[in-house]
């Protein structure tokens, strides 16, 4: 686990790594953007990395799935989803993480 930490500490808010504007503001300027006529736009989500896990970290989900989630359960069910995986691997073995939950966020428009 303390190794894992020490690369993550490492990698964060460096080129080639992954920046996070809560530790260094200058991050927001590393952000990736992009534009998406509005008419093709059908739902879309912003997620905290905690709320992504079950994609980015888990692998249990992909992206459509995390939106069908979202459109048919809302937030409070793919949070809930995320909780009991984390739950089920407390000892953070399974999936190696530096700590068992991490804040969860979801907004959803359809």
């Amino acid at each position: 686990m303390l190794r894992m930490k020490h690369a993550e500490l490492a990698a964060r808010n460096q080129p080639g790594g992954y920046w996070v504007a809560a530790a260094d503001p200058f991050a927001a300027q590393h952000a990736i953007t992009g534009e998406v006529p509005l008419d093709s736009v059908r739902r879309v989500a912003v997620l905290t990395d905690g709320a992504a896990r079950l994609v980015a970290l888990f692998g249990l989900l992909d992206w459509p799935d995390v939106l069908d989630v979202l459109d048919q359960n809302g937030p409070t069910e793919l949070i809930s989803r995320v909780r009991a995986i984390e739950a089920a691997d407390p000892s953070c073995m399974k999936w190696a993480r530096n700590k068992r939950s991490d804040d969860a966020t979801a907004v959803y428009a359809a």
